[in-house]
This record gives C-alpha cells, sequence and structure tokens, in this order.
C-alpha cells in the first residue's frame, strides 16, 4: 500500500497533475484524452473551484480531483460538478480515488456547498451517496445515464444543470 497525504494542489503543481491526468485516461476506452487539458482549462477560467492532490512522502502526486461551481437553470447555486478524478496507473486499486472523493466531498461541505454532481460509473459513484436526483438533469442528454448528484445540504434542486464552459 503506496503512503500518500491529501493536500490542496498549490502553485508548481500545474505541470505534474497535467501529466497524472494524462496518464490516469491515457488506457480509458472512453476517454479522448481531452482531460488534461480540461483540467488546465478550469484552472485559467477561475473555475477550478477545489483541487485536491495526493502526495507520496517524496513529494510524487499520484492522484489528483477536481471539482468546479455548475449552474441550476442559468443561476449559480452552489453546487459543484466533481471532475476529473484520477490516480496514476502504477497505484490504480489503492484506494487513493476513494479517498480523493471523500476528502473533496468533506471539503465541500464544510464550505457550505449545496451540492454536487459527476457523471460517470453509477455503481462506483453511488457507494459514495451519489444517486438520481428526479428533476435534476444534467444539460448533455448523452451524459443522463451516467449522472448522479448528491445533497450536501438543503432541498434537492430541480432544472437543468449546466457544468463550467470549460466542458463544452
Amino acid at each position: 500500500m503506496t503512503s500518500y497525504v491529501i493536500r490542496p494542489e498549490q502553485v508548481g503543481d500545474e505541470a505534474a497533475i497535467h501529466d497524472l491526468v494524462g496518464r490516469a485516461f491515457a488506457p480509458m476506452w472512453f476517454s479522448d484524452g481531452s482531460e488534461p487539458d480540461l483540467v488546465d482549462a478550469l484552472r485559467s477560467a477561475g473555475d477550478l473551484a477545489l483541487s485536491l492532490v495526493a502526495v507520496t512522502a517524496a513529494g510524487e502526486i499520484i492522484g489528483h480531483i477536481g471539482f468546479s461551481p455548475v449552474t441550476i437553470d442559468g443561476a449559480d447555486c452552489g453546487w459543484f460538478q466533481m471532475a476529473p478524478v484520477s490516480v496514476s496507473p502504477e497505484v490504480q486499486l489503492q484506494g487513493i480515488g476513494s479517498a480523493l472523493i471523500r476528502a473533496g466531498i468533506a471539503a465541500l461541505h464544510d464550505q457550505a456547498a449545496h451540492g454536487v454532481a459527476v457523471v460517470g460509473n453509477p455503481a462506483y459513484y453511488e457507494r459514495f451517496g451519489f444517486g438520481i436526483i428526479p428533476e435534476l438533469a444534467p444539460l448533455a442528454q448523452h451524459d443522463a445515464q451516467y449522472f448522479r448528484a448528491q445533497v450536501l445540504s438543503g432541498n434537492a434542486p430541480r432544472g437543468v444543470l449546466r457544468y463550467a464552459a470549460a466542458f463544452g
């Protein structure tokens, strides 16, 4: 088991995160290779509201997770999109991604966020408390079957959720 700590992204981490995200997504059948550029674009636009990294004692970044603000029916609402979640291929399946997800959700909760959404494997994300919110839908219809959300405070929202502009 690889030893690591989770901390917020710091200035100077950008290149290592870009490299990590690229390596993590390269073998994935669903990836078009745009994930590293997506993280960079979110950061450049000021839309990487929460960015956490898993770092070894030697200082190597082996995991990353990002959260960006979303709108629901065009309004800012205190909700966030979780994406992407990346773990170095050499240390996948050791719980690093799960730890990043839990740490990110806890940090959003502490910041009084209202909720978080994700597009991905429902069976994986549902174990972290994500589920279908009947009256909340993603803007992109092709995301619908993989779209899950989690209320952190307040009532479940209604409407169409739109990701940050970097998502396209």
